[in-house]
């Protein structure tokens, strides 16, 4: 029966080494990484560090305390306080009202003013006697005839130009449209509240 061979061991070789050759330094640079600093890489260095960023502010809030307890002389007139506020409150109402309507009346009424070309020598109009200084001035609704205010024919004034005037004025006038203006018992002329506002010259 044959045995199989047994290999033969050469002298002087460990039975428990690995026939495998020894790692050089020059291997292990070429298997792990290597650490580089930033100058020599050519990388230049960060600008700001953590100690230049701005630091977050801290603020502090304390709770609300307790209200304070009203002063003495807070509680003493507490209601006087109370009622003078609502009193001047009402009266503050009241005269908003007041200027209100005062308004809207006032733009209802207006005071009517106007003059006649008189001669100047007697005073009255040429060819109409009745219309003269003294003579009553009556304003009425040019459309429903109603009567708004009457006057006399008063103040009499003598322009460089020549000319002379005797005018009138007619208070608490409504508004109204047209409004027929009549000077003594003959004379008649129409004007519009505009042209009575600024005294209309009546011809």
């Amino acid at each position: 029966m044959d045995h199989p061979s047994i290999p033969e061991e050469q002298p002087g070789a460990d039975p428990q080494q690995p026939d495998t050759e020894p790692e050089t330094p020059a291997d292990r640079s070429d298997s792990e990484p290597q650490l580089v600093s930033a100058a020599a890489a050519g990388v230049a260095p960060s600008e700001h560090s953590h100690s230049d960023m701005p630091q977050p502010e801290v603020r502090f809030f304390l709770p609300p305390g307790p209200p304070l307890p009203p002063k003495r002389w807070q509680r003493k007139w507490k209601i006087g306080i109370r009622l003078g506020s609502l009193i001047v409150g009402v009266a503050f109402v009241v005269g908003a009202i007041g200027a209100l309507v005062f308004g809207v009346i006032s733009s209802s009424y207006f005071t009517a003013s106007g003059a006649v070309e008189v001669d100047c020598a007697t005073r009255a109009k040429p060819f109409v006697t009745d219309v003269a200084v003294g003579s009553p001035v009556t304003i009425v609704d040019a459309r429903t005839g109603e009567v708004y205010g009457s006057s006399t024919l008063g103040d009499f004034t003598a322009l460089k130009s020549g000319i002379c005037l005797v005018s009138f004025e007619v208070e608490d006038v409504p508004v109204a449209n047209l409004y027929t203006v009549r000077i003594g018992k003959s004379f008649e002329a129409l004007a519009t509240a505009d042209t009575l506002r600024g005294g209309a010259l009546l011809r």
